[in-house]
C-alpha cells in the first residue's frame, strides 16, 4: 500500500498537504469559503427580493468595493511589517462579527437595503487587509517546491465555496422561506472556524515576521507616513518593472469589471427576468462555474505548462466566449444546459489565469516585498470595479441583462487577445 506521503509527491496536484501548516490553513479556508459561496447567493436573491433592480446590486457592491480600494495598499504594507498569521485571524474575526449582524438583522426582519450598504463598507474596509495577507502567508507554509501545489489547492478552496456554497445559500433561503438569516449565520460560523485553524498552525520565519522590529528603528528617522508611503513606492516600483504584472494588472482591471457587471450584478435579472428561472438555477450556474474552476486549478497544479502567460490570458479569454453563449439566441427550454456548460467554461478559464498568476507572483517576487506588490497588483486588477458594478446595473436596468453579457463577453476576449502579442508574454515560462 502506497503511504500518504507517496501519493502526495505522485500526485503532484495534492504535495502541498503535506506540510500540516499548510493543510490547517488550507482546510480552514476551505470552510470559510463555503460560507461565503452561501453568504454571496442568499445576499444575491436578498437584493433582488427587496428592490427588484441590478442597480441595487451594484450600488451595494461599490459600497463594498471602496474601502476596499482606498486600504488595501495599506493592508499590503502590514502584511510584509506584521505577523501574517496574526494579521488574517483579525480579519477573518471582524468578518465573523459583521456578517453575524447582518445575520441577527435578517433574523428580526429588520433587513432593508440601507443597513446592507453601511454593512458593506464595514466588511470592506477589514477584507481590504485580507487578499494581502492570504496570497503572501502561502510561501510561509510550504517549501518552494510545493508553491505551484499549494496556489492550485489554494484556488480550489475558493472554487470549492463556489460549488457547494451555492447549494447551500439556495437551500437556506427555501427553508427559511426567503429569510437570509441562515445563511448569513453559516457564513459568520465558517469565518470563526478559520479562526481557530489558525490559531492551531505554526509559519516559517520570514523577513515579514521580523519587520515590526525594523520598523521600529527606522521611525526613529522618518515618520510612519512617510515610510509607509515609500513602501507602497517600492510595491509600484517592482510591479513597472516586471511585463508579467504589468499586463498582470491592465487586462484583468478592465475585464474584472466586465466580469462582475454580467455574473455578479446581472445575472439574477437574468435568470429571473428573462429565463423565468428560479432559485435553483441561480445556485446550480454558480456550481457549474466552481466546478470549473476546481478542474482548471487541478490541470494548472497538476501538470506543468511551458509559456504560461499565453496559457493564462488564452484561459481569460474563453471565460469571455462562455460570456456570450449566456445569451445565445436558442429555444428557451434549451438554456438551463447551455448554460450550465457556459458556467463551466467561465469558471474553468478564469482558474486557469488566477492559479497561474498567483504561482508566478510568488516565484518573481521576493517574500519581503510580497505583500506590498500582492497588494499593488490586487488594487490595480480592481480599480474599474465600480464602473461594473454601476455601469452594469444601469444598463441591466435599461436595456436588459443580455446587453450586458454581450458588452462583457466581446470586452473580455479582445482584451485578452492583446497581451498576446507582446514578447515578453509570449516568451514567460
Amino acid at each position: 500500500m502506497l503511504s500518504t506521503k507517496t501519493m502526495s509527491n505522485r500526485v503532484l496536484f495534492t504535495r502541498a498537504l503535506s506540510s500540516r501548516s499548510f493543510a490547517l490553513f488550507w482546510s480552514g479556508q476551505t470552510i470559510s469559503a463555503l460560507g461565503d459561496g452561501a453568504f454571496n447567493t442568499a445576499l444575491a436573491i436578498e437584493i433582488y427580493l427587496l428592490t427588484g433592480s441590478t442597480l441595487a446590486m451594484g450600488i451595494f457592491l461599490t459600497a463594498q468595493f471602496i474601502p476596499g480600494l482606498i486600504f488595501t495598499l495599506i493592508g499590503g504594507v502590514v502584511a510584509d511589517r506584521f505577523p501574517r498569521r496574526l494579521l488574517l485571524m483579525l480579519v477573518d474575526g471582524g468578518r465573523a462579527i459583521v456578517v453575524l449582524t447582518i445575520a441577527c438583522f435578517a433574523w428580526l426582519h429588520w433587513l432593508q437595503m440601507w443597513h446592507l450598504v453601511i454593512l458593506a463598507v464595514i466588511f470592506g474596509f477589514i477584507r481590504a487587509f485580507f487578499n494581502p495577507a492570504y496570497y503572501a502567508i502561502i510561501p510561509e507554509t510550504v517549501e518552494k517546491e510545493q508553491l505551484s501545489s499549494a496556489n492550485a489547492l489554494a484556488q480550489l478552496s475558493i472554487q470549492m465555496g463556489s460549488l457547494l456554497g451555492p447549494v447551500l445559500g439556495a437551500l437556506f433561503m427555501v427553508l427559511a422561506h426567503n429569510n437570509a438569516g441562515p445563511a448569513f449565520t453559516f457564513d459568520g460560523i465558517t469565518f470563526v472556524i478559520s479562526v481557530l485553524s489558525l490559531l492551531a498552525i505554526h509559519t516559517g520565519s520570514s523577513r515579514a515576521s521580523e519587520e515590526p522590529v525594523l520598523h521600529g528603528q527606522l521611525s526613529l528617522q522618518k515618520s510612519r507616513f512617510s515610510k509607509m508611503m515609500q513602501d507602497i513606492g517600492e510595491g509600484f516600483h517592482f510591479v513597472r518593472g516586471s511585463t508579467w504584472l504589468s499586463w498582470s494588472i491592465i487586462v484583468p482591471c478592465i475585464c474584472n469589471a466586465a466580469y462582475v457587471s454580467a455574473i455578479v450584478v446581472s445575472l439574477p435579472k437574468l435568470i429571473f427576468g428573462v429565463y423565468h428561472g428560479n432559485t435553483w438555477i441561480l445556485a446550480s450556474i454558480a456550481m457549474a462555474e466552481g466546478c470549473g474552476a476546481i478542474i482548471g486549478a487541478i490541470v494548472v497544479g497538476q501538470f506543468h505548462f511551458r509559456h504560461r502567460g499565453v496559457v493564462a490570458f488564452l484561459g481569460y479569454a474563453l471565460g469571455g466566449i462562455a460570456l456570450l453563449c449566456f445569451v445565445l439566441p436558442l429555444p428557451l427550454a434549451w438554456m438551463p444546459f447551455v448554460l450550465l456548460v457556459a458556467a463551466f467554461i467561465l469558471g474553468f478559464g478564469l482558474s486557469i489565469l488566477q492559479t497561474i498568476w498567483v504561482t508566478l507572483l510568488h516565484v518573481l517576487v521576493p517574500s519581503d516585498k510580497l505583500g506590498r506588490v500582492s497588494s499593488v497588483d490586487l488594487v490595480g486588477s480592481i480599480a474599474f470595479l465600480p464602473v461594473g458594478y454601476l455601469l452594469g446595473g444601469w444598463m441591466g436596468d435599461r436595456f436588459g441583462p443580455v446587453s450586458v453579457f454581450l458588452f462583457a463577453g466581446l470586452l473580455i476576449t479582445i482584451s485578452n487577445v492583446i497581451p498576446l502579442l507582446v514578447r515578453g508574454i509570449r516568451e514567460l515560462e
